[in-house]
């Protein structure tokens, strides 16, 4: 099996009791997987007591919380499960988590969730690369449409280039991802030469040149302000996980016309562009099942502008992006919502 990762993944070390937004209070529907379960039937002792009165039983047991945060959760930030048990003690979501990890035949992709404020500062604090290696594990049998894998492959590899290209301005990055992406995706709805082209141009100078000065339509800046409303009114409507969030996207909403005209450019454009990275990086390949790129890649940036927004006009101790994330990227019904959202956009 060949591993593919950002070099950050195995870097990674969770902050614990340090940790300033700890994920056992994220309101997050934590599932026990049958083996800790029964690990957790077999604890002895008050201390094994208490970790089973924390379990909800039922067809899929899950663990009990009050206001958000599991009941597991000590007010030193420890868990109580971990402290006494150890780490191995820990359903296997407590355990992997920030980490995720995709299977694409012969290929196994990790990565790191920017939802958790110490991968999100692990993530963004340099320019990432990707490591590659390879182990005995096997090769896990797929339906993908090969030739579609393969052009989604060579243009993430691109996009993710283009992303960390420090000699442009952030907004000319995006414009150049999206500009690929629009292609790619026009090459799998069938219109094949546009597609196979699209890397290919976009790889050299003078394609991007020429993708640049085509993009002529630049929307005013009470143009983007809307948008951002309409976005922002639209967060609020899905699923809600931690209370102060509907505060946090209102008080952007009143807000909203102290939106610079440079907006676009931030005093920290890599933040962004990691982040970017970061999230087209996870979600890029999974176009590969359903065909459904553009609408993955507006998914990303609508994240990542609607971060940006808030960070100039609410600034806090870090990027709201890592709160856009807690909020939507662990929570399947409001990635699918943001999906048909953007999917609909991409079709007008």
């Amino acid at each position: 099996m060949k591993h593919l990762a950002p070099d950050c993944f195995r870097a990674f070390a969770c902050a614990m009791g340090n940790c300033p937004d700890s994920c056992c209070s994220a309101g997050w529907e934590i599932v026990i997987d049958p083996e800790t379960r029964k690990r957790y039937e077999a604890l002895t002792g008050p201390d094994g007591e208490t970790v089973r009165a924390a379990v909800v039983p039922g067809a899929e047991a899950l663990l009990r919380q009050t206001d958000g945060v599991c009941v597991l959760l000590q007010p030193d930030g420890l868990c109580f499960c971990q402290k006494h048990f150890g780490h191995d003690a820990l359903c296997r979501v407590c355990r992997e988590y920030p980490r995720f990890h995709r299977e694409f035949g012969n290929l196994t992709e990790h990565g790191i969730s920017l939802s958790c404020p110490t991968a999100f500062a692990l993530a963004t604090a340099k320019a990432p690369t990707l490591e590659s290696w390879e182990d005995d594990a096997p090769v896990v049998l797929n339906e993908l449409d090969p030739e579609r894998y393969l052009a989604l492959r060579e243009g993430r590899d691109l996009a993710l280039r283009l992303l960390l290209d420090e000699n442009r301005s952030l907004a000319d990055r995006i414009r150049l991802v999206l500009s690929l992406s629009e292609r790619i995706q026009d090459g799998m709805d069938g219109w094949i030469r546009t597609g196979k082209l699209a890397c290919r141009r976009l790889s050299s100078p003078i394609g991007q040149a020429a993708a640049l000065r085509n993009d002529r339509i630049r929307p005013t800046l009470r143009t983007q302000r809307a948008r951002l409303r309409q976005l922002a009114r639209y967060y609020r409507s899905l699923e809600l996980l931690n209370p102060d969030w509907p505060d946090a996207l209102n008080r952007f909403l009143d807000r909203t016309e102290e939106l610079p005209a440079d907006w676009l450019e931030p005093d920290e454009p890599e933040l962004y562009a990691r982040y970017l990275w970061f999230s087209l990086f996870k979600y890029w390949l999974d176009a590969a099942d359903d065909g459904l790129l553009l609408a993955r890649v507006r998914r990303s940036l609508s994240m990542t502008l609607l971060g940006l927004a808030m960070d100039r006009v609410l600034p806090v101790d870090r990027s709201w992006l890592q709160r856009i994330s807690r909020e939507i990227e662990h929570c399947e019904e409001n990635l699918e919502a943001l999906l048909v959202l953007e999917g609909k956009r991409s079709a007008q």
